[in-house]
């Protein structure tokens, strides 16, 4: 049981390794990470389009 101090960090970090892996294989598997760049794409759409909305006619003044 002494050797715990050694070995314990050691042993924890693995644990928090595996049950991060597995949870990012169940995000995969039951497609939680599939198209998660769709609502950025979204957003920027709508930004762009009320840009094109608010612009002035002769162009931006800057």
């Amino acid at each position: 049981m002494a050797d715990f101090g050694i070995a314990g960090p050691y042993v924890g970090a693995l644990m928090m390794s595996l049950g991060a892996l597995c949870l990012f294989i169940w995000g995969v598997l039951s497609g939680a990470l599939s198209d998660a760049d769709r609502v950025s794409k979204e957003f920027f759409e709508r930004e762009m389009e009320n840009d094109r909305r608010t612009e002035p006619e002769g162009g931006r003044k800057t």
